[in-house]
């Protein structure tokens, strides 16, 4: 009897005891003076992986928040991943508005539900009472989760765009493009190739592109037309730091300003290509007494030169149309003149049919211009 009496208050004692601790409460045992720091952290290892991440903190009698988006790379992030970070120091308006947010939200000791393998958000509050111990902490609301969500991106100012994924399909030949930002860095993959650098600027121009037509009020856009047999689709991905995800795809339907956007997406993405692809190509032949040589130029002009005993200096202007490069010379030169040109391993494979020959050298099909200072 004295053994099943001593294991009932045994019992009872650990659920009070641990009742007790579920009842700290932010907001009655915990003020905004005692909070010290609170880490947001949201995490996926899907392709592409992503990591959010806020931290808010009280140091030197200031109030701060430090944001790190990871986006990209491999699987686990590292800080060669990180896309956009910064720290912000906070008004005591702003952290009045972070403790509004975490009010009557509870704290417990740590569980294991980080190794569940669930995205997250994973939630740890630090304050004046708990030893330094970190506590998991739990929102009293969804609606007060949204409103923190909502005060860290507006405090961060980070919804930056961090990867753009466009593929199209169906009466063109497949094609898929996908953009990061990594450390201030942009990144872009053409269908399966390597990734290449691109100029962040060019980023910023595409989400000026994705603002201008709207494109975030697609997400969740599930369009298809079966009376069209052979037409276009579509699949659109985006995602900014602030952790904001955009899905879209179209079968022969789309979305609204459809049109007006892919053709401001074609144009940042030609004026990429022909950025990457600027530069001098040598003939690998023999060129008319020297080197023959074709100059691309990023604004959309081109020079050649087929070699020192030539008296014609080609120009013209150029463009690329999926993994080819298009050359007309200028009328005033007084030669109606067109050249084709494929891409590959940075040189220019010549292409015969389609192409007009060159005025002192005879270039074959297949024959290659490298760009010059690479190896041949």
């Amino acid at each position: 009897m004295r053994r099943w009496f001593l294991l009932v208050m045994i019992l009872l004692l650990c659920v009070f005891a641990t009742g007790a601790y579920a009842e700290i409460i932010v907001g009655t045992e915990i003020t905004a003076e005692d909070i010290t720091e609170f880490y947001y952290t949201y995490s996926t290892s899907t392709d592409a992986p992503f990591l959010l991440r806020y931290r808010f903190y009280a140091e030197d009698g200031k109030k701060f928040l430090y944001h790190e988006t990871r986006d990209g790379g491999g699987w686990p992030q590292t800080e060669e991943d990180i896309a956009v970070s910064g720290t912000v120091e906070l008004t005591e308006a702003d952290w009045a508005e972070l403790f509004a947010c975490l009010c009557d939200g509870k704290v417990n000791p740590p569980g294991d539900d980080i190794l569940d393998g669930d995205d997250g958000p994973w939630m740890d509050l630090y304050w004046t009472g708990d030893a330094g111990q970190d506590q998991e902490f739990t929102f009293a609301s969804l609606e007060k989760r949204a409103a923190f969500e909502e005060l860290c991106s507006r405090l961060a100012q980070n919804h930056i765009l961090t990867r753009f994924y466009i593929s199209r399909g169906g009466y063109m030949r497949p094609q898929s493009y996908e953009i990061t930002l990594r450390n201030g860095n942009g990144f872009i993959r053409e269908n399966d190739d390597e990734p290449r650098s691109m100029d962040p600027g060019l980023i910023t121009e595409l989400q000026d592109i994705i603002q201008t037509y709207g494109l975030e009020s697609w997400n969740g856009f599930q369009g298809s037309n079966p009376n069209i047999l052979d037409g276009e689709s579509f699949r659109l991905e985006l995602r900014f730091a602030d952790g904001t995800m955009v899905y879209a795809f179209g079968d022969n339907a789309f979305p609204d300003s459809y049109d007006d956007a892919m053709t401001g997406i074609d144009g940042i993405l030609e004026k990429e290509k022909m950025s990457w692809l600027a530069g001098t190509y040598r003939y690998e032949g023999e060129g008319f007494g020297g080197d023959f040589t074709i100059t691309l130029n990023a604004d959309g002009t081109y020079t050649f030169y087929e070699g020192p005993l030539s008296s014609y200096l080609g120009a013209g202007t150029w463009n690329t149309w999926y993994n080819a490069v298009y050359m007309t010379e200028d009328e005033e030169t007084g030669y109606d003149l067109s050249f084709m040109f494929g891409v590959e391993n940075d040189a220019l494979i010549y292409i015969a049919m389609g192409s007009d020959e060159f005025i002192y050298v005879k270039v074959s099909d297949g024959e290659r211009f490298v760009r010059q200072g690479e190896t041949e």
